[in-house]
């Protein structure tokens, strides 16, 4: 949503000068946070079999797997990439929250959460043109 943002911000700075335009992260579910902890953990554990996992089957007296020796350790760049970019998206995915909410003078005037969709120009300008109009001007409150 980051994209969606950063198109609000600068609409309203357009067509507002001297707004204020904050954005802040929407607080996970409780439920991910967990899902997400244990996503770096192992994404964390599988870069360090791909870096130094011969060492480790050394050191623990272990042959290592026919997998690590046939895929990890024939290609361990290409490994430990796969492994960086695969658990990159996941921890990406489990952090969004699909919210895109915009609070104008400390209304909601609208929700992403709430409505199933992202909003159009004139919802989010509607609100701040009718404000300003009915102040004639006046000073500019923080969005």
């Amino acid at each position: 949503m980051r994209g969606a943002f950063v198109q609000v911000h600068q609409l309203a700075r357009t067509r507002f000068p001297g707004i204020e335009v904050h954005g802040t992260p929407y607080p996970l579910p409780a439920w991910k946070r967990p899902l997400l902890a244990a996503a770096q953990a192992i994404q964390m554990t599988a870069l360090a079999v791909c870096i130094s996992g011969d060492y480790v089957f050394r050191q623990l007296d272990i042959q290592p797997p026919v997998w690590y020796t046939q895929n990890v350790m024939a290609n361990r760049f290409g490994s430990a990439m796969g492994v960086w970019f695969v658990g990159n998206m996941l921890m990406t995915n489990l952090q969004n929250t699909g919210a895109f909410e915009v609070y104008f003078d400390g209304k909601l005037i609208f929700s992403k959460l709430a409505e199933g969709r992202m909003p159009v120009v004139q919802e989010l300008l509607g609100p701040m043109d009718a404000y300003f109009m009915a102040t004639a001007g006046g000073g500019r409150p923080k969005a």
